[in-house]
């Protein structure tokens, strides 16, 4: 099995800060703030950036689950599942994500809430998930022609993280590897901005 590389801990931050994906267009995304920390095992981050691109199409992106292996080397798996009984959307993926010397597998079964092509909530479905509990949103506001990007996330993992990868770890490999990351995202959705606009 690959590993894929992470940036940050555990895999859900995988699509801040481990993209693969590469792409000839330049951008200039810009991580704006991290905020990261934790009560005993279970663990928050909030950031905020700045995009290059529309808010359709960096929506988009982060609803493409069926790809999602093709935007990070972390991401093993990712696909829609069948909907749940009373019709809400549930997404699997499966990251591997390493970190100092520990490497973990991390996966979900969640339930997927779209709001307005402007918020998405993910909610882990524990009984189908190594995690605890965990919640993941992403908030989407135009900024002119530009995206500004909210993401928030808490998690509880069901297998035990050695105290040393903590939020100083954390916030400290975010901002090293984060703008980067981001920049390769922000590709992504410009190549569909590129695309709407060549069909006008």
């Amino acid at each position: 099995m690959s590993r894929g590389r992470i940036a940050g801990w555990p895999a859900s931050l995988a699509l801040l800060v481990s993209v693969t994906f590469s792409t000839g267009l330049a951008g200039a995304a810009e991580l704006v703030d991290i905020q990261v920390s934790n009560t005993g095992n279970q663990y928050f981050l909030e950031s905020e950036s700045l995009l290059k691109a529309s808010v359709p199409s960096v929506f988009k992106v982060l609803l493409d689950y069926d790809n999602f292996t093709k935007l990070s080397s972390a991401y093993e798996q990712g696909r829609y599942l069948e909907p749940a009984p009373d019709g809400a959307l549930r997404v699997y993926t499966l990251a591997q994500g390493c970190m100092l010397f520990v490497c973990r597998n991390v996966e979900k079964v969640e339930t997927l809430e779209i709001f307005l092509n402007r918020r998405i909530v993910a909610t882990v479905i524990p009984e189908y998930s190594n995690l605890e509990q965990g919640v993941t949103e992403w908030l989407l506001t135009a900024d002119g022609e530009n995206t500004r990007l909210g993401y928030r996330m808490e998690l509880t993992p069901k297998f035990w993280v050695p105290p040393l990868i903590g939020p100083p770890i954390i916030r400290y490999v975010l901002a090293k590897g984060g703008e980067d990351a981001l920049q390769r995202l922000e590709a992504v959705a410009r190549e569909f901005d590129l695309e709407h606009a060549t069909k006008d």
